[in-house]
């Protein structure tokens, strides 16, 4: 019996032996995966971050290039309406000035020529001016004569 009771105790020994031996191995191998796994999650998580950076930059830029774009066309609206303001304005400066020297014509005319009264005449409606028959008549006799207007 003794035989059996070493053969047991040396069965036991081993028994534990190996499964502390495995236990080794399992802890060992759990490691090393576990290591593996954490390297694969970095790895995914450094690619992530750099997916979610690049999309930010283009992003970026396309709201950049709205607001650009935005911001160019309030610009050309503002300079167009600045040319169209500079441009009346010039005009009518213009206007203001031909208007000043017409009235300044107008009064000179008004000052030599009196009241003469003027219409259009004939089917081809030509220029023609109010004559005082009664006044005196110069130039040679039968050759085109002058006349003065009524009212000069």
């Amino acid at each position: 019996m003794s035989k059996i009771l070493s053969l047991a105790q040396d069965f036991e020994k081993k028994s534990k032996q190996q499964a502390h031996d495995t236990e080794l191995r399992l802890k060992s191998e759990f490691e090393r995966h576990e290591k593996s796994i954490e390297q694969a999650l970095r790895s995914s998580e450094q690619k992530i971050k750099g997916d979610i950076r690049d999309q930010n930059q283009r992003l970026s830029a396309l709201v950049l290039k709205s607001w650009l774009w935005i911001v160019l066309s309030a610009v050309l609206v503002l300079v167009a309406c600045s040319s169209v303001i500079w441009w009346q304005g010039k005009t009518i400066l213009e206007n203001q000035l031909e208007i000043s020297q017409q009235s300044k014509t107008l009064e000179d005319l008004k000052s030599k020529g009196g009241k003469i009264q003027m219409s259009t005449c004939g089917d081809q409606e030509q220029l023609c001016i109010k004559i005082d028959l009664e006044a005196e008549s110069y130039g040679r006799n039968g050759v085109y004569p002058w006349r003065i207007p009524e009212g000069y």
